[in-house]
């Protein structure tokens, strides 16, 4: 594998230099391509299975970590063209810590180090990781202008303690420093990492001719005795040390201290060996007045100056000293000190010419917690030898100036992290208070009825609950649009006997009172989830509750991922910085991957660039996704290139829509790479996924998986059978037997009959003294255990070729192998020649009943299993979160310009590089009205900045590097491609040269064009105007001129024999039952060769029909557009058209309508651009479809 060098690995990596070379692989410098950043790669052919198996160990490891003092990972890959797998890790220009030791380092930086790799070691087991193999070798040393720090390394035989298989891993360790129960196969624990680190730290603090002296007798008591031998010169505290790391490496593991406790030690001793800074502190006579008043010292000086010393003194000598804010001269440095065991500070002033003393002029007692909290977190640590002047000729102390700088430098570090803060608190202030008002309004909205009667009637699914008090026809209005759940009283029918809520369904009628302004009761339809049980328990009389929690738990889900993006909590910490700075986010240099790499051959050039781009990130990357220039076939492209070149890496996929998940997964199911099914799973309810994406759901992929295992097994031992079925029956010949011993408990009465038949052996004559009886039996004998052993050959080896291929491994093999080894030995003469047939049986019988064993177990026991072995998990937004402890490398949410920032957090929480694929230019998040009224009125954000995605937000302030624009559209005919580039993506400039025009052609005679306006402005506004349907609109002569267009359509396609998908898009909700009683859509006697959808804008995004006829339904002599205004609504609906592009509504009030919030009127340019383009567009007058 040295040929590599000087060649471009991941498609990103210059391969510089070897590094290092080992029994499992080749480390080499790397340098990432167009920058000067380098890297270590670690090389392993993938013919090596035992060191591939290590790499893949130490790849999942690493990635559940990430930690200043653990080697960081960056991340994995397959490199075809050479047959192996590599691991990049960040370089570390260092040295072995035993080699940095011996340089000759105090012992305080020696501390510190032991101390960083403490912190490592506590982080790897917060994270269920068990290093097993620390030791100096295993940890390195970069120095910097700052100081020294630790890097923990080689974490290829780590395990993970939450994975089923923990103690399958083979006995890995370095005896010197390896716990017993490591060396004695007995298992690892956290413990065992901790008796590493004893071992390795008392190593460390002990000379070289010790440390040989220990290598050759194996005596830990030498280590000790040395190391406290030396320490004991510098400081007292030695032995508490030394005691700890004595514990550290008791044999018992339930004698050795946790990780805080030799953390204490050694802050302890570092502290001890700080040098005290000799500190004089004059006092000024108010002060000293002060404090004899308060103490009634009656004005004695040496008590005022005990009562000092000994409060500065109070915490070992440590003080917390800040800049104060108040500073009254220029001359004088204003500071607070405070004592972490005291209640109280000490306000004074160094003189800045003569930086020789602390002047203390005021004594704060009773400081709020806050304060001192601040004072204790911000202010710089000093160990003080403090000297208390309380009159009297003044003695000198140090110089106090590098004091000075610290206190200032400290002050500017921490006003930094404040400025830093306030935006990040700037940003996610927004969409917490957001959230908080969300969960306000659900609490407002929940509402509770008493009832005193309820009828279920089984037939129609009802329940009809009378109530104890009628509602009013608001209050019904409020549970009923939407129709909300409710929960019902219910009572136990066993102990306890509780009483209780249990949901039911949801409120969908009720019975008015005789004046008809009340109701007296209620109908709720029974959901599929309700309980059947629950009719026998319903209490006589009780009360009716809404039901929000699913809301509520939604709620829930955002606000915890908005806190874990801003604290830093998840997968990618660094999130936060990204979101509150985007324009500060390194510019991603995309990969290079030739032509012949990718899956898609058809892909144009935007979109390839667009995958080497997405594949570079190390954040996050924005594809904005114009309507047709096709984002699922470069999502699907994205996600076949990972699996090709990082093998073992997760992807998310996730979008707040169903559908856009179910398009990407089902692409993806009949795609194979290297010649292996890509292992998928969905996450959500079935109700909402599309048929073709069900065969994922959790449930039904397990039973897929086991029946691949099944029909994998049989295809293999049939293959096996035809090629030893000749050996096998060659084994019944056997003629020359010595003995047969019992091989199990259900062969052994066989094996006695066989001994008793066999009088006399010869091992090279044939048997020629024993009776033919006793020749029969035995021959009889062995063709019974043969076939018993063939049928069980059968299934094992299936079971060993799936072990094989999924890399599982069982702790009892050893002992196995030994049981299997002395039965070898016993049947070795009654084999002979076929010694290895056997011996294979007899491996195989076992692994077969373990295997079986955990086989029989329910499906839930075999969930860890199969998701640990997933590739691709879809779910949407917000259902990912029903997974908890699911990690991926790769987060990719489609649609992300439809889901409000917190909801997209959800999934980006879960993944270490995220892609954001969205438009936003097209339609926004979906906001609550309640919520939009709400947040306006209280915290002054306006609609459109509340529908501001994150998509958006980022969008427009991440460096060009870090997004892209697919700028070649496939859906639309080129005159409609070009109407929607014009209007809405000027500066993206999306092009529709590459489509087929031939193939967008309507072929309507009766339509010569592809753009229509048909205008209703010809018509009295009388006879066009709109309907209110409270916040709704309908528009009845629009849907007739709508009927009447597609009379014509249909006409057309008849006579040319034209099958078409027509598209209706209403503007408003209320107008699509208008429009259905119009056309009838869905009967096939009037529309023979049409197939008609009618929907809202909303529910259209993401499709597409050959014809789409837009529904403007806005026609008012206020000319008051309303939301039709709003360009991305506008944008979707033109964009879904085909071939043949239909507008009908009033355009003369369309061009001059009114606008809120003076945004720009979409319309204008839209009717100047038909006027202008004669060729593609034309204006028609509705009354020449209505003739």
């Amino acid at each position: 594998m040295t040929g590599i060098i000087n060649e471009v690995i991941g498609s990103k990596y210059d391969i510089i230099t070897k590094l290092g070379e080992g029994g499992s692989g080749i480390v080499y410098l790397a340098k990432r391509l167009n920058t000067n950043e380098r890297y270590a790669i670690k090389t392993i052919s993938t013919d090596d299975a035992n060191s591939l198996k290590l790499l893949e160990r130490e790849t999942q490891t690493l990635k559940r970590l990430n930690h200043s003092s653990i080697v960081r990972f960056i991340e994995n890959g397959y490199e075809q063209r050479h047959n192996l797998v590599y691991l990049v890790l960040e370089y570390l220009d260092g040295q072995n810590i035993k080699g940095y030791f011996d340089k000759g380092v105090d012992l305080k930086t020696k501390i510190d180090l032991f101390m960083q790799i403490l912190d490592a070691v506590s982080h790897a087991h917060s994270k269920e990781v068990i290093h097993r193999d620390i030791k100096p070798d295993n940890i390195m040393v970069v120095e910097s202008s700052e100081q020294p720090s630790a890097k923990v390394l080689d974490f290829g035989i780590a395990i993970i303690t939450t994975t089923l298989l923990t103690n399958t891993i083979r006995s890995y360790h370095t005896p010197l420093f390896a716990a017993p129960e490591q060396i004695q196969l007995k298992g690892v624990s956290r413990d065992s990492d901790i008796y590493s680190l004893g071992m390795t730290f008392l190593y460390l603090l002990s000379n070289n001719e010790v440390r040989n002296e220990f290598r050759e007798e194996c005596n830990k008591e030498i280590l000790y005795n040395s190391a406290l031998a030396d320490l004991k010169v510098v400081s007292e505290l030695s032995n508490s040390l030394i005691e700890v790391l004595k514990r550290a490496t008791d044999e018992l593991r339930e004698n050795r201290p946790k990780i805080d406790e030799i953390r204490k030690a050694l802050g302890d001793l570092k502290e001890d060996l700080s040098e005290k800074l000799n500190v004089v502190f004059s006092l000024t006579p108010t002060l000293k007045n002060e404090i004899s008043v308060l103490n009634k010292y009656d004005g004695q000086s040496l008590r005022i100056k005990r009562d000092v010393e000994s409060k500065l003194r109070s915490n070992s000598d440590v003080i917390h000293i800040i800049k104060s804010p108040i500073q009254k001269e220029p001359s004088k440095l204003t500071v607070e000190i405070g004592v972490e065991t005291q209640s109280y500070t000490y306000w004074g002033f160094i003189k800045l010419e003569k930086p020789n003393e602390i002047v203390l002029y005021k004594e704060n007692s009773f400081v709020n917690t806050q304060h001192l909290e601040r004072l204790f977190e911000n202010g710089v640590v000093v160990k003080i030898d403090p000297v208390v002047e309380v009159g009297g000729y003044p003695r000198r102390g140090d110089d106090l100036s590098d004091l000075i700088n610290q206190i200032l430098q400290k002050e500017q570090q921490v006003n930094n992290e404040i400025e830093a803060n306030k935006g990040v608190d700037a940003t996610f202030s927004r969409w917490q208070s957001v959230i908080e008002t969300e969960k306000e309004i659900i609490n407002k909205r929940k509402q509770s009825f008493a009832y005193t009667k309820a009828e279920y009637n089984r037939e129609k699914q009802l329940l009809i609950i009378t109530l104890k008090n009628p509602i009013s026809l608001e209050e019904f209005e409020n549970i009923t649009s939407p129709p909300l759940p409710v929960t019902i009283s219910v009572k136990k029918q066993t102990p306890p006997y509780r009483e209780s809520q249990w949901s039911v369904g949801d409120i969908i009628d009720g019975e008015r009172s005789k004046n008809g302004e009340l109701l007296e009761s209620l109908y709720i339809s029974i959901g599929d989830f309700c309980n059947p049980d629950i009719f026998e328990s319903l209490l006589e009389s009780g009360k009716i509750e809404t039901d929000f929690k699913v809301q509520e738990s939604e709620i829930d889900r955002r606000r915890k991922a908005l806190r874990e993006i801003r604290y830093g909590d998840s997968e990618n910490a660094a999130l936060c910085k990204v979101i509150s700075e985007p324009a500060n986010l390194q510019p991603v240099e995309p990969l290079i991957i030739n032509d012949r790499e990718f899956f898609n051959k058809k892909l144009d050039s935007s979109q390839k660039n667009t995958v080497c781009k997405a594949l570079a990130t190390e954040d996050i990357f924005l594809i904005q996704g114009p309507p047709g220039t096709g984002k699922t076939s470069v999502i699907t492209e994205i996600v076949l290139q990972i699996l090709s070149r990082y093998r073992d890496d997760k992807i998310l996929i996730s979008s707040q829509s169903n559908i856009a998940v179910d398009n990407v997964l089902t692409k993806l199911s009949n795609i194979k790479i290297n010649e292996k099914d890509i292992k998928i799973l969905r996450i959500g309810k079935e109700e909402k996924i599309e048929d073709r994406a069900r065969q994922f759901e959790i449930e039904k992929a397990i039973i897929n998986w086991q029946e691949f295992i099944r029909t994998k097994s049989l295809t293999h031992w049939q293959e096996y059978e035809n090629q030893h079925n000749e050996i096998l029956l060659g084994v019944k010949k056997i003629s020359e037997i010595e003995s047969v011993k019992s091989m199990s408990q259900q062969l052994r009465h066989m094996a006695e009959l066989i001994t008793r038949a066999v009088n006399r052996l010869n091992s090279d004559l044939v048997i020629s003294s024993v009776s033919t009886s006793s020749q029969q039996a035995a021959d009889n004998a062995c063709e019974i255990i043969y076939e018993k052993l063939l049928l069980e050959e059968k299934i094992l080896n299936t079971v060993k070729d799936y072990v094989k291929k999924f890399g599982i491994e069982y702790p009892e093999q050893k002992l196995l192998s030994q049981w299997i080894d002395e039965e070898y030995r016993r049947l070795q003469t009654v084999l002979g020649d076929n010694n290895q047939n056997y011996e294979k049986f007899l491996k195989l019988r076992n692994l077969k009943d373990e295997w079986n064993n955990r086989l029989k177990r329910k499906q839930i026991d075999l969930v860890p299993i199969f998701l640990d072995g997933v590739n691709v998990v879809g779910a949407t937004c917000l259902g990912i979160a029903n997974l908890k402890n699911l990690k991926f490398d790769w987060v990719i949410v489609d649609e992300a310009g439809r889901s409000t920032a917190p909801e997209t957090f959800v999934p980006m929480t879960r993944g270490k590089k995220i892609i954001l694929v969205g438009d936003h230019k097209q339609l926004p998040p979906i906001i609550d009205r309640e919520l939009q009224e709400r947040v306006l009125r209280e915290q002054d954000i306006e609609k459109r900045v509340l529908e501001t995605s994150l998509f958006e937000y980022l969008y427009e302030k991440l460096p060009k590097a870090n997004k892209i624009t697919l700028n070649y559209q496939y859906r639309m005919h080129p005159d409609i491609g070009t109407l929607v580039s014009n209007l809405f993506y000027q500066e993206e400039k999306v092009s529709s040269e590459r489509v087929d025009v031939n193939d967008k052609q309507h072929l309507l005679n009766q339509f010569e064009k592809n753009i229509y306006w048909i205008s209703t402005s010809d018509v009295p506004i009388e006879k066009s105007k709109e309907k209110a349907i409270g916040t709704s609109r309908s528009n009845r002569y629009e849907a007739d001129i709508i009927k009447a267009i597609l009379d014509k359509i249909q006409q057309n396609c008849e006579s040319s024999n034209l099958l078409k998908e027509v598209g209706v898009i209403a503007a408003y909700a209320s107008q699509i039952s208008t429009l259905e009683a119009a056309i009838a859509s869905k009967d096939k006697n009037i529309w023979k060769n049409l197939n008609i959808e009618i929907h809202t804008v909303d529910a259209f995004q993401g499709g597409e029909c050959d014809i789409i006829i837009y529904d403007l339904v806005r026609s008012n002599k206020e000319k008051v557009l309303g939301f039709t205004s709003d360009d991305r609504r506008l944008n979707v609906a033109l964009s879904r058209a085909k071939q043949l592009l239909i507008i009908v509504g009033n355009d003369v009030m369309a061009y001059e309508g009114k606008i809120p919030n003076k945004r720009p009127n979409p319309f204008k340019p839209l009717i100047e651009y038909i006027d202008t383009n004669p060729k593609s567009c034309a204006r028609v007058v509705s009354s020449e479809f209505m003739m």
